[in-house]
Parts: structure tokens; C-alpha cells; sequence
């Protein structure tokens, strides 16, 4: 946009304009010290619009990383679970002792960000179905090793992953594809393999959840 239209970085009114024609959200401000602090700023309201107003779940059609996690993780009877980004926050009384944190969706138990949540305990058990996968690598990076400080020596850690495949809004009642402007990481096995071993875990399951062609896999903590 600006790109083409470099003129609107002398018009603040014009430029707020501009970024709500095309992206459908407001941005109070468009004053920042560079031109990547407001593509950040604008990269998450489109995130918050999406995730706050459009998205759905469908968490009972994954096979590995959907209902079955239930059992799985009460099985470990662990003392506190994380639900990082946990959207509607669907496993709250069916998962013992979780915990869910989102910044877009008001059933969570707080509303914060991954990388500025820092409890005073840690946890036994993570998931993050879906949620670490908007940004750079750097800041996926930077999620996953602040999601394992969260957690306990021996902690299982369940991941769904997408490979850089665009949200498919045909199929749902509002199909005005609002999720175009996200951009979702390119995931794949070898990116999961390098991150355990830069971030010390062990690797206990990698496999494809063949709903939407995501990545499953597991991690537990040393």
C-alpha cells in the first residue's frame, strides 16, 4: 500500500484511512518511529479482528490434537496445564487444572500475550493448538523458548502446527476470507527437529493431523 501510495506517510488522517479500507480494522495511532513498528501494530489488529471476530473452531475434527488430548494429558495427572491461545477455551473443565491465555478472545483466563505472560508457577503439560504460528521465525523462535521456560523439568509440551496454508473460509457462513492478510509460518518436520534441539527438549511424536494437513507433535522438557 504504501509501496504504491508512499504520499499517504505525510497524512496521517489519509493513512488511517487507507489501513481501514484495506485491512478492516481501526489504528488509533499511525505515528511510530519506523515504518516496521506500524506493519507490526497493523499485523495485530488484523490478528485481533480475525481471531475475536471471525474465526471458529473446529478442535473436534483434528484425530491427534482435538478431544483425544483429554485423556492424553489427565492421564499425566498434571498440576497445572497451559492452554496457550486457547481460543474458546474448550477444554476448560474437561482437562484437569488448565489454565487458558489468549489476547484475542475474552473466554480465556487471561487475556495476555505468550511472550508477556510470566506466572509465578510453572506448568506440567502445555498445548498450543494452532497459536504459535503468526511472524518471523524470530518470533516463533522466541515464543517457543519462553512457552518452555513456563514449564517444569519433565513437562509434555502438544503442539498443532500449519504449514503456511491460508485459513479455507469457503466452507463457513462468512466467507469474506478475512484471514488474507495473516500470514501463517511455514512449519514443517525439520524446523520442529532444529527447535528441540536449540531449545534442549526431547521430541515424543511428530506426525501429520490429516484435518487441514496440520503438524502434531510433542515435546517433554528436561
Amino acid at each position: 500500500m504504501i509501496h504504491t501510495s508512499p504520499q499517504l506517510l505525510r497524512n496521517p488522517q489519509k493513512l488511517r484511512h487507507a489501513i481501514q479500507g484495506t485491512f478492516d480494522i481501526n489504528i488509533n495511532t499511525v505515528d511510530y518511529g519506523h515504518i516496521g513498528e506500524l506493519v507490526d501494530a497493523i499485523d495485530d489488529k488484523v490478528l485481533d479482528n480475525y481471531f475475536r471476530n471471525h474465526w471458529q473452531g473446529e478442535m473436534s475434527k483434528y484425530k491427534y490434537s482435538g478431544p483425544a488430548l483429554i485423556d492424553e494429558i489427565n492421564s499425566l495427572k498434571p498440576r497445572r496445564v497451559l492452554d496457550i491461545g486457547c481460543g474458546y477455551h474448550e477444554f476448560k473443565g474437561k482437562i484437569d487444572n488448565i489454565i487458558g491465555i489468549d489476547p484475542y478472545n475474552s473466554a480465556a483466563d487471561y487475556e495476555v500475550k505468550l511472550l508477556d505472560y510470566n506466572p509465578t508457577e510453572k506448568f506440567d503439560a502445555t498445548l498450543a493448538l494452532g497459536s504459535i504460528n503468526f511472524g518471523s521465525t524470530d518470533k516463533i523462535f522466541a515464543e517457543l523458548e519462553h512457552a518452555v521456560k513456563l514449564c517444569n523439568p519433565g513437562a509434555v509440551m502438544f503442539f498443532r502446527a500449519n504449514p503456511g496454508l491460508p485459513h479455507d473460509e469457503a466452507d463457513r457462513p462468512d466467507s469474506k476470507n478475512h484471514s488474507k492478510w495473516i500470514y501463517f509460518y511455514p512449519w514443517d518436520s525439520n524446523f520442529i527437529v532444529n527447535c528441540a534441539d536449540q531449545l534442549g527438549v526431547d521430541i515424543l511424536d511428530i506426525r501429520t493431523d490429516s484435518f487441514r494437513n496440520r503438524l502434531y507433535f510433542v515435546w517433554r522438557t528436561k
